[in-house]
């Protein structure tokens, strides 16, 4: 009920939580005179040459040179950025397509619009002391790295100064996500209005759960393919773990009450249409010892009728999604344990 929560108690004062300092950076970014899908790619293109430059410094890779494992590194911050990016705009499309169920002032609109795209300055600082957490884990586990600090001071700490960076903003992608399912959930609470004969309000929502999922999932197949250390270092199992746990809940959490609203509104219109065809049935009954009569036809087309809506309204879909986005979820969801599957049989092979 955090939606409800956030306009029942702070909307009349006019003040929303603190934006953190990455949204800042993000709407930073958003004012530049390029466009964003420029800027990040052009960024990702400049680290993933950095990063492979620290390797050629140390003697590690021969100049010039591009590693898959150091490439796919500077994929994750700017891919997650790249992704809270995106997912903002979904969530600005998706909430603009279900205002029609609400009962909301546009200011009370705006309001829930902004706590929707932007995260709580508290949460993202808890968040990143957490990151900083499981990347210590993850430097202490991977001997690449100690085995770097007895041969170059200087580009280890750069390293893990860009594994703290990467790590960060993973995890500030998984509390966005998270940030979202609440404030979808909440919105969904507040639904005044549901009309199963236009659902397109009602399944709005489905794509913004339906893309956060999937690509945690990508990402998680990303890592797969791309970094050895995914099943062996710890740090990044716990990743893996939340990101497939976040991944299911995503899809199917912010959905929930909108199915149980569906659910509600077809048994009152199935609850009402009975009591319809028991008032005609007893109409008709009670008419039968007379002869045929004009209304007697009428109340058995009518009956009919109310039939064939009842059976329209029993086939009217529960589940809240838009066509082909369960198929999607599912395809990715397999595609990341087939990619499991594919490299350990490399692996294998190649031992």
């Amino acid at each position: 009920m955090v939606a409800r929560r956030i306009l029942s108690g702070k909307l009349s004062t006019g003040r929303t939580h603190r934006a953190s300092l990455f949204d800042s950076v993000l709407n930073g970014v958003q004012q530049l005179p390029l466009s964003v899908w420029v800027i990040y790619p052009v960024a990702l293109g400049l680290l993933i040459v950095a990063f492979n430059a620290l390797a050629w410094v140390a003697g590690l890779t021969p100049v010039g040179t591009f590693d898959l494992y150091r490439s796919s590194i500077p994929c994750y911050p700017i891919g997650s950025m790249m992704l809270i990016e995106y997912l903002n705009r979904v969530a600005r499309r998706a909430f603009a397509s279900f205002r029609p169920a609400l009962t909301i002032s546009d200011h009370e609109y705006l309001y829930l619009e902004y706590q929707l795209i932007t995260m709580p300055r508290r949460g993202v600082h808890i968040t990143l002391l957490l990151s900083l957490g499981l990347v210590t884990v993850y430097i202490i586990n991977t001997p690449y790295i100690h085995a770097l600090f007895q041969t170059s001071h200087l580009i280890a700490i750069i390293e893990c100064v860009f594994y703290v960076f990467a790590f960060a903003v993973m995890a500030i992608y998984f509390y966005h996500i998270l940030w979202q399912l609440r404030m979808v959930s909440g919105i969904h609470a507040m639904l005044t209005h549901v009309d199963l004969f236009n659902r397109e309000s009602l399944y709005a929502f489905s794509q913004l759960s339906s893309h956060a999922g999937i690509s945690l999932l990508l990402m998680t197949f990303f890592g797969i393919v791309t970094d050895p250390a995914t099943f062996s270092n710890i740090a990044l199992i716990n990743v893996t773990v939340i990101a497939f746990v976040l991944a299911i809940l995503s899809f199917v959490l912010p959905l929930q009450g909108i199915y149980r609203h569906i659910i509600a509104e077809k048994r009152r219109l199935t609850q009402a249409i009975d009591a319809d065809i028991g008032t005609l049935i007893q109409q008709v009954y009670s008419n039968s010892d007379t002869p045929v009569s004009a209304n007697v036809m009428q109340q058995t087309i009518k009956l009919n009728s109310l039939a064939t809506i009842r059976k329209t309204v029993e086939d009217i879909p529960t589940l809240p999604l838009q066509r082909g986005t369960l198929i999607s979820f599912v395809s990715v969801f397999i595609l990341t344990f087939v990619g499991r599957i594919a490299v350990a049989a490399i692996a294998a092979l190649i031992v």
